[in-house]
């Protein structure tokens, strides 16, 4: 039998979104700036412009997955909440 907390899951939705908002705020790109500046012309300065957008991107991509990971999670615990309380009212009693 599944059991579904409701509340829990709605309270980890919020931490996996508080976490996805600081992932999205990180600067990952940041210090691959300052190797870039430091060795102008190089293979290295272009490898960290090169790595440096991509890890970007791919940070963002894994917080705009989190996000949408909260907020299934959210829609959930709401179904289950409303099928649960529509099912209890259906044998007479209210959910607490």
């Amino acid at each position: 039998m599944l059991t579904v907390d409701p509340q829990g899951l709605t309270d980890a939705a919020s931490q996996v979104e508080a976490s996805a908002g600081v992932l999205a705020g990180l600067d990952v790109a940041g210090p691959f700036s300052t190797v870039s500046d430091a060795l102008v012309g190089s293979q290295t300065s272009q490898a960290c412009l090169w790595v440096s957008t991509r890890l970007g991107a791919a940070v963002q991509v894994y917080a705009e997955g989190l996000q949408a990971l909260a907020g299934a999670a959210r829609t959930s615990a709401q179904d289950f909440a409303g099928t649960d309380g529509g099912v209890a009212s259906g044998f007479g009693t209210g959910v607490p």
